[in-house]
């Protein structure tokens, strides 16, 4: 532990290069909580969602939002899409006209009609102009390649199912490392296979006793005890949840704060 950060550094030679997938994790919370709102970015360019709050997050972390160019949003609750007009409207508004690139969204149908009618009601001209193309979530795992030398596959999960028909986790993979990431998530099969493909998985945590809404830690020890070798690291912690979590002091069970960076 270097600095308050950690850093899990595993490094493959490609080409003549070390290679290194970055994480920073922007938020760790829920929306009550003194940290912010679970959002996660990938290699500088892979924002996964864009809660509440999470544009200002984003430059107190001196992020250059401007290379974000793919937005995984996992389903359509508040707290995991709100900020899209804000991210659109300050990529629109300061990138240069010879670099105006399209920032792609990969979400579900529902998520991309919330978006639209959000970007609507902000009054924002240049939310509405911002180059962007939306991905169905459904369709992702048939396009090889989206960005870099990564794969992006979507797992369908279930979250609050009786009012949220689209929720989605993701796996995102090179030819050596691969990552999963939950969004919102009960102990549900889609669940398990991300955790069964991933050398580490980005996951719900919100309770300490999970319910049909949201993993809990118990939910987590689970895993760790059916997938050895895998490394959780939690996201969307009630502030209870993270210092019960704390306390546990499990090697596999890898706690970190807003704004901390993983390089795998």
């Amino acid at each position: 532990k270097y600095c308050n950060k950690y850093y899990f550094i595993i490094l493959f030679f490609r080409k003549g290069v070390f290679f290194i997938m970055k994480i920073q994790l922007i938020g760790t919370g829920t929306i009550p909580d003194m940290t912010n709102s679970a959002s996660v970015l990938i290699n500088d360019h892979i924002l996964f969602d864009v809660p509440n709050g999470n544009l200002k997050a984003m430059i107190r972390q001196n992020i250059d939002i401007l290379k974000i160019d793919t937005v995984i949003i996992s389903h359509t609750h508040a707290d995991h899409c709100f900020d899209m007009p804000f991210l659109l409207w300050y990529k629109e508004a300061y990138q240069k006209e010879s670099k105006r690139l399209s920032t792609k969204i990969i979400t579900d149908k529902i998520t991309q009609n919330t978006i639209e009618n959000l970007i609507d009601l902000s009054y924002f001209n240049s939310a509405k102009n911002a180059k962007k193309e939306f991905i169905d979530a459904e369709e992702v795992n048939n396009i090889e390649k989206i960005c870099d030398d990564l794969q992006i596959f979507n797992e369908p999960i279930e979250h609050e199912h009786l009012t949220i028909k689209y929720a989605n986790g993701y796996i995102i993979k090179d030819k050596n490392i691969s990552i999963g990431l939950t969004g919102d998530s009960t102990f549900c099969e889609g669940l398990k296979n991300i955790a069964s493909k991933v050398n580490y998985l980005i996951s719900d945590m919100t309770l300490e006793i999970g319910d049909e809404s949201h993993m809990g830690i118990n939910n987590i020890l689970e895993l760790l005890k059916e997938y050895p070798n895998l490394k959780i690291i939690p996201i969307h912690m009630h502030d209870k949840t993270r210092e019960e979590a704390i306390k546990l002091d499990i090697d596999n069970l890898i706690i970190l704060q807003d704004g901390d960076i993983l390089k795998l």
